[in-house]
């Protein structure tokens, strides 16, 4: 090996140390998700009023697993669905799609207090005009896949907002 290309490997491994250095992972998820203890933050969780709720509700006590202390507040979900009009494609005459809207508003309350609110909402679609029980399974799914979405975007919502 000469000194020549003795000189670039060296070079390409402290240029590949230095961007190493630079860099950094952090999970998304978990308990170092926010670079914080996510047991710490904990909340005593409402009951649902609806299917889509108690899906939300059921992601969000998996992203706060900490068990509720007497003075924790209360962490409370509203969710709605709706159907946007308007269609992505007509592409088809029959199963065109259908626009689904899952929106959800989480309130954290504290006492008489309200410590913080944020709305989130997915948009979604699905194959509509078909048998009458596949249409109904297929509205469903769309409703649940966009419920699990709004629900990880109120857990970003609150990791970037909500402070104690």
């Amino acid at each position: 090996m000469t000194y020549r290309s003795f000189g670039s490997v060296l070079a390409y491994a402290v240029m590949a140390m230095t961007l190493a250095g630079c860099t950094s992972f952090s999970p998304v998820y978990g308990d170092a998700a926010s670079g914080r203890d996510m047991s710490a933050v904990r909340f005593h969780f409402a009951w649902p009023d609806t299917h889509l709720e108690q899906i939300i509700f059921n992601r969000l006590k998996l992203a706060f697993p900490g068990p509720a202390l007497p003075g924790d507040p209360t962490l409370d979900i509203a969710a709605s669905t709706s159907t946007p009009q308007g269609s992505m494609s007509d592409a088809y005459a029959v199963a065109r799609p259908v626009n689904v809207r899952v929106e959800a508003s989480v309130t954290i309350v504290d006492g008489e207090e309200t410590i913080f609110e944020a709305t989130r909402f997915t948009d979604t679609a699905y194959q509509g005009g078909k048998l009458t029980p596949t249409d109904i399974a297929s509205a469903a799914a769309a409703r649940e896949t966009a419920a699990k979405s709004t629900a990880d975007a109120l857990r970003a919502a609150i990791l970037a907002g909500y402070g104690r």
